[in-house]
């Protein structure tokens, strides 16, 4: 049987409007920089030290303070840990306020009435990411039991095992088994070691990173993603 396997973050919601509504809060007199620039700045630092935070080597107190006080010094601004501090609690805070991109409810009701089992699949702390998961109000398709967190795997994204566990666990075939992402070095890389198929969510059509690896999908809008599954599905 199909099964999907959705990402979280920028896949089911987009992680922009919870980091722009903090960003007003905290940062409002500094209006010369672009906060869709400063955000994927301050992803590309948060991915750098990703696996330092999943071993425990580095506090998530310390990634978030790493994140923004870099990506703000690339832009010429140097802001302090409190800043920082208060800018991760703002953040945080909306995080728990977010709400499915329009297209997205559309596909897992519409996968949900076709009895294709949906998951979700992400990296990071499981209580945080469950918190999340709760403001996006998806428990009628998507039951406690289908959410599957790197933190509580004890294998990340893109690691073959963290595949491997998830078909284990909800007795799905590779071949059978579609994950929805935004992101190409953790759901697509990762999808292709563990021989599953994979839709790549690339709305700025970001290069891919390793040239052979290639996505099942990649469309480039959520519009797309809908039409796509509907004619697949």
């Amino acid at each position: 049987m199909k099964a999907f396997f959705f990402d979280l973050d920028d896949t089911l919601y987009d992680q922009l409007q919870p980091f722009q509504a903090a960003y007003h809060r905290v940062f409002s007199t500094i209006t010369d920089i672009s906060i869709l620039a400063l955000f994927k700045k301050s992803r590309e630092y948060s991915d750098k030290v990703f696996a330092l935070t999943e071993s425990g080597e580095m506090s998530l107190e310390s990634m978030h303070q790493y994140r923004m006080i870099n990506a703000f010094k690339d832009f010429g601004y140097s802001i302090s840990t409190d800043e920082a501090d208060a800018f991760q609690k703002e953040y945080k805070d909306h995080q728990y306020k977010v709400s499915l991109i329009p297209e997205m409810k559309n596909i897992l009701h519409y996968l949900n009435k076709k009895d294709i089992p949906i998951y979700v699949t992400t990296n990071g702390p499981a209580r945080h990411q469950r918190l999340k998961l709760a403001s996006l109000d998806i428990a009628d398709v998507i039951p406690e039991s289908h959410i599957f967190i790197s933190s509580e795997v004890g294998y990340a994204k893109p690691r073959k095992e963290f595949f491997e566990y998830v078909n284990r666990k909800t007795n799905t075939h590779p071949a059978d088994s579609y994950i929805v992402g935004d992101s190409f070095e953790n759901d697509i890389i990762g999808a292709d070691l563990a021989g599953w198929n994979s839709i790549w969510i690339n709305p700025t059509n970001k290069p891919k990173t390793i040239d052979s690896v290639q996505p099942t999908y990649e469309i480039n809008s959520y519009p797309q993603l809908e039409e796509l599954i509907k004619l697949l599905f």
